[in-house]
C-alpha cells in the first residue's frame, strides 16, 4: 500500500437501511409532532439554545493533565433530544467498524476485531465532537437521510451547541459517529479495501485502529498514515500527531486500554493496581486514597473506581465481580450505603 487515491464515494451506499421506519417530518409542524412537542416549544429551544447549557469544565485522565469542557443541556432541552435520538437516529443502522454510543456494543467488541495482527496502526482525531459541525449533521440529514432542508436545519440546530456537537447531549455521540461515517469513514475503509481485503479499520469515538495480519513495511505505514490524515483534513477533523502508534506483533498490542496479542485482555498491572486501590480503601478509607488515585476527593475516587469496574466488567466478568464485592465491602465498612452504580446483573 504505497500509494493512495480519492475514493469517491456513492451517496446511495449511505442509505440507512431502516430509513423509511424513520419518521415522516416535512415541516416543523410535522417535526414537532414526531418529537412529542408543541411546535412553539420547538422554537423555542432553537431560539434560546445558548440560554439552555450549563458549561463547565472537567479534567482529563492521564497523564498530561488538562480540562475538557462540557456543554449540559438543561433538562427541558435534554427531554428533547432524548425523544429524537429515539426516534431519528437510532434507527439508523450502523456498521461493526464503529463501536462507541451503540447500544449492545463495547469496547471489546472493537478490540476483538483486532487479535492477533501482524500490525495494529492506531491514531486519534483531535478536538472530535467540536469538529462536528451544524453544517455537517444538517448535509447528513438532507443528503443521506433525505429530510428537507426545512427538517434537516431544524434536527441540526437541536443537536449543537453554537456551532458544533455538544459533549454532554445524549444525540451528540451517535450523531458525530454518523457524520464521521458519512464524512471519511467509508472513503478510508473504500481505500483499504482496494488496496488490500485483509485491512481491518475500526472507529470508536475519537479512537482510529487499522490492523493487517502480516507485519508491513514503513513506508507502507507512513503513507496510510497521511492518507488517512489528509482524509481527515478533507472532511473538516483533524489527526493528533502526538497520539500516533504503530504496534508489531513482537510488542504488546493495545487497543482502547485492552491487550489484544492473542485474546482481549486487561492489562495485568492496571487490573492490580485497582485491586490494590480498593484494598487500601477497604483498610484505610476512602478519604486516604483519592490522592494516591490522582483525583481531588471520595466522590472523584468513587467515580474513577466505578469507571475502571466497568471497563473489567466487559472483559472480564468474574475478576470485575470480585473487585466489586471487595468495592461494596469497602463501602459498607466505612459508613457509606453500598454502591449500586456499577450493575453486574445481566
Amino acid at each position: 500500500m504505497s500509494s493512495y487515491r480519492e475514493h469517491r464515494i456513492d451517496i446511495a451506499e449511505f442509505t440507512p437501511d431502516l430509513r423509511y421506519e424513520l419518521p415522516l417530518a416535512i415541516d416543523d409542524m410535522s417535526l414537532a409532532h414526531h418529537l412529542g412537542i408543541r411546535n412553539r416549544t420547538l422554537w423555542w429551544a432553537v431560539h434560546n439554545k445558548p440560554k439552555l447549557y450549563k458549561v463547565f469544565q472537567l479534567p482529563k485522565r492521564g497523564k498530561n493533565g488538562g480540562y475538557r469542557q462540557i456543554q449540559n443541556p438543561a433538562d427541558r432541552l435534554k427531554d428533547i433530544q432524548k425523544n429524537l435520538l429515539v426516534r431519528f437516529l437510532e434507527p439508523v443502522t450502523t456498521q461493526p467498524h464503529i463501536g462507541a454510543y451503540i447500544h449492545g456494543r463495547s469496547c471489546k467488541d472493537t478490540a476483538l476485531q483486532h487479535v492477533g495482527k501482524g500490525v495494529i496502526l492506531s491514531l486519534d482525531i483531535k478536538d472530535f465532537f467540536p469538529s462536528v459541525k451544524r453544517s455537517m449533521i444538517r448535509q447528513y440529514l438532507h443528503r443521506v437521510v433525505g429530510y428537507g432542508h426545512t427538517v434537516a436545519s431544524l434536527l441540526a440546530e437541536l443537536m449543537t451547541y453554537k456551532n458544533f456537537v455538544p459533549q454532554g447531549a445524549p444525540t451528540s455521540g451517535l450523531i458525530a459517529n454518523l457524520v464521521a461515517d458519512y464524512k471519511f469513514d467509508r472513503k478510508i475503509m473504500g481505500e483499504l479495501k482496494r488496496q488490500d481485503p485483509r485491512w481491518v479499520y475500526t472507529r470508536y469515538s475519537d479512537d482510529i485502529d487499522i490492523s493487517h495480519p502480516e507485519t508491513q513495511a514503513p513506508e507502507t505505514l507512513y503513507a496510510l498514515i497521511e492518507f488517512v490524515r489528509n482524509t481527515l483534513s478533507a472532511a473538516g477533523f483533524r489527526l493528533n500527531a502526538a497520539k500516533t502508534k504503530v504496534e508489531p506483533h513482537w510488542k504488546r498490542q493495545k487497543v482502547l486500554g485492552l491487550i489484544v496479542n492473542n485474546k482481549v485482555n486487561v492489562p495485568r498491572l492496571e487490573y492490580m493496581r485497582v485491586r490494590s486501590l480498593i484494598h487500601n480503601c477497604l483498610v484505610h478509607g476512602f478519604d486516604t486514597q483519592f490522592e494516591r488515585a490522582g483525583v481531588s476527593g471520595v466522590s472523584q475516587l468513587k467515580s474513577h473506581i466505578r469507571g475502571k469496574l466497568a471497563f473489567f466488567k466487559q472483559v472480564d466478568e468474574i475478576k470485575a465481580q470480585r473487585l466489586k464485592d471487595q468495592y461494596d465491602l469497602a463501602c459498607q465498612v466505612h459508613n457509606d450505603v453500598k454502591d449500586n452504580e456499577v450493575s453486574f446483573d445481566a
